[in-house]
């Protein structure tokens, strides 16, 4: 068992926190805010029985994330295999070696940046592992591989401006207004960018003296196919594929950012319902032929799933691959990430305890009770426990986050940095984080080798938003 561990730090903490969620239904009554009026009822404990029927029920409530993952790992397997693929990555990575610096910057602030900005940032993993293999080439290690890439989106959390998966959800539950937050939102993210990518090349120049390097990539090309010799040959053709992930980051990239909601601009809306609507004779042939389409800034999850489907079957059509041998990948792709998927789903079994079995609003009063008025100390300590637990900042803000709304209506602008900051904050670190712990599990980074890395920053960041709280408050 120790070696289990070992092995798979990532269970045993996320296994830690979800003990802390079963303890907390025992110590701690049923309970929930009623405008600013607590209601408690009897403690519910977390049982056996409910620990299974939860586990099984975060399968159902979360379902799509899974699918997300497991059709990425299908696809990349699928690509890797490719000659045409396996040529332009390759191709890519050695005419990067020798300008790593430069490369993650901009990978990172692309991440950071969109990341900040889009409604759903799930859907950027899709784009990730195609950067894991270059970095992988490069001989990038894999902590400024993932500081770089998943990294970036834990920036965005931190210092999101548009986002409605952060600053957003946090705005519509306090009924704020962007224009009083958008400048301290945009002073967060650079600061929090820089910060951050100072550590990254400080630790990306030390790895490149050290000279030690651990393969990390998951997908890493094929060397074992038969196809796979053809790919330094002139008869493999890279240019569908260049094309292919041109449009699908750019779809992607586009799709998610809250084109209409913040920046009125009805654009994609005008010309999707033009396309819905299209008719030959009477008959709406496209909608018949693709179904209701959606316009950019509406998009879901599964929309990238359907994005990645159709590009296999692109690469079945324009590669020549049998139906059999994509089969074959996407069963070889689901079984190199199941240990990704495990982790988020440890993840969110920690939102299901917290959320169907409430004991953070009584917490919540309790740190309420030890001061009188309003408490930047104190509301920005609820902040943090409640997002330790609670995962995505919808969930924070149905917990806790609309008593401070209504107790503090004064002070939102205050409210809307705290409670951004702290969550931004305990992603980087806490294992209840999708992001980090889908990106840690990904590229096999040991929770502890993690934190080793990131808890300067941890500290730096932490005394600049008390700081920023101070100022604000």
């Amino acid at each position: 068992m120790k070696k289990f561990f070992e092995k798979y730090d990532l269970i045993k903490v996320s296994g830690i926190l979800v003990l802390v969620a079963v303890i907390l239904t025992w110590l701690f009554p049923y309970s929930y805010f009623n405008g600013t009026q607590l209601v408690e009822q009897e403690i519910t404990r977390v049982g056996i029985t409910n620990f299974f029927q939860y586990a099984v029920d975060g399968l159902r409530y979360f379902t799509v994330l899974a699918t997300f993952l497991f059709v990425t790992g299908g696809f990349y397997q699928v690509l890797s295999k490719r000659p045409g693929y396996q040529k332009l990555v390759k191709t890519i990575g050695e005419k990067l070696k020798g300008r790593e610096i430069p490369v993650v910057l901009f990978v990172s602030l692309i991440f950071s940046c969109l990341g900040s900005l889009v409604t759903e940032y799930y859907p950027l993993l899709a784009i990730i592992p195609f950067v894991i293999t270059i970095y992988n080439i490069m001989k990038i290690d894999k902590i400024t591989a993932f500081v770089s890439t998943f990294g970036g989106l834990l920036v965005g959390a931190l210092g999101s401006t548009y986002s409605t998966k952060v600053a957003g959800a946090i705005l519509e539950g306090f009924k704020a207004d962007i224009a009083d937050v958008l400048t301290t939102q945009s002073i967060l993210f650079v600061i929090t960018f820089v910060a951050l990518n100072i550590f990254m090349i400080l630790r990306l120049n030390k790895t490149k003296k050290d000279k030690k390097f651990e393969e990390y990539d998951k997908f890493a090309i094929d060397t074992t196919s038969k196809d796979e010799k053809k790919a330094d040959k002139k008869s493999a053709k890279v240019w569908p594929y260049a094309l292919m992930f041109v449009l699908m980051f750019l779809t992607i990239s586009m799709a998610y950012l809250p084109w209409e909601k913040y920046w009125e601009i009805t654009l994609w809306k005008e010309v999707t319902t033009w396309l819905n609507e299209f008719s030959i004779a009477g008959v709406p042939i496209l909608s018949y032929i693709t179904g209701t389409l959606k316009e950019f800034g509406a998009w879901d999850i599964y929309h990238t799933m359907f994005v990645m489907l159709f590009a296999t079957l692109l690469v079945k059509c324009f590669g020549k691959v049998s139906f059999d041998e994509i089969i074959e990948s996407f069963g070889e792709g689901f079984q190199k990430i199941a240990s990704t998927v495990v982790a988020m789903l440890a993840v969110y079994l920690v939102l299901e305890f917290a959320f169907e079995f409430p004991v953070l609003p009584a917490v919540i009063a309790w740190f309420e009770s030890l001061t009188t008025g309003f408490s930047a100390f104190f509301a920005s300590l609820g902040a943090f426990v409640t997002s330790i637990f609670s995962v995505e900042m919808q969930y924070g803000i149905a917990l806790t986050g609309t008593y401070y709304a209504t107790a503090y209506a004064d002070k939102l602008s205050t409210l809307v940095i705290i409670f951004q900051s702290m969550f931004g904050l305990v992603s980087f670190f806490i294992p209840s984080s999708a992001i980090l712990m889908i990106g840690l599990s990904y590229l096999d980074i040991k929770y502890k080798d993690w934190m080793k890395f990131i808890w300067k920053f941890l500290l730096i960041m932490f005394l600049i938003i008390a700081v920023m709280i101070a100022i604000i408050a």
